[in-house]
């Protein structure tokens, strides 16, 4: 299971190591990544991992959160460019509203732990600099129950920021 976090974890983290490399820039996007993300997850299907990853071992399945120091329309760039570069197969992409907000989407499979996991990645705007990404990973096949459990989660996490 940890490979599906480091997995979720490359896919996220490519915004911060694609950042300029000046300290301060550096300095953010640490402090965002540490920084909690408020998602509702169902404990009964899925453990906390870290503060912001939940797991289910069987079927294997990942909820994440995280800020990201990116402004949307990098994050969107930037979002395509990944997908082809981790060996990501998109099925759907693009914009949509959800809870008033507009998120850009990607959903998608990958392959991890010799398991073929169906993705949703989600990635909306905090701030001006600031992005807030979400990712639900299930293994192909698994209960209903995990997805719904997925999309809840994912969707609890897109609101207004204070």
């Amino acid at each position: 299971m940890k490979k599906l976090i480091i997995l979720a974890t490359l896919f996220l983290g490519f915004f911060a190591n694609a950042q300029e490399t000046e300290a301060e820039k550096q300095a953010r996007a640490v402090e965002l990544m540490s920084k909690k993300v408020d998602i509702t997850v169902d404990e009964e299907l899925f453990k906390t991992a870290t503060p912001n990853a939940y797991v289910s071992e069987s079927p294997k399945a990942v909820v994440m959160g995280m800020y990201v120091p990116e402004n949307y329309d990098n994050a969107k760039k930037k979002l395509g460019e990944n997908a082809t570069a981790q060996d990501f197969e998109v099925t759907s992409s693009g914009e949509k509203e959800i809870n008033g907000i507009k998120v850009l989407y990607m959903y998608g499979t990958s392959e991890a732990e010799g398991v073929k996991l169906e993705n949703k990645i989600y990635c909306y705007e905090v701030d001006k600099n600031t992005c807030l990404m979400l990712i639900g990973m299930l293994e192909v096949e698994a209960d209903k129950k995990y997805s719904d459990a997925i999309d809840a989660a994912l969707n609890s996490a897109i609101k207004k920021q204070d």
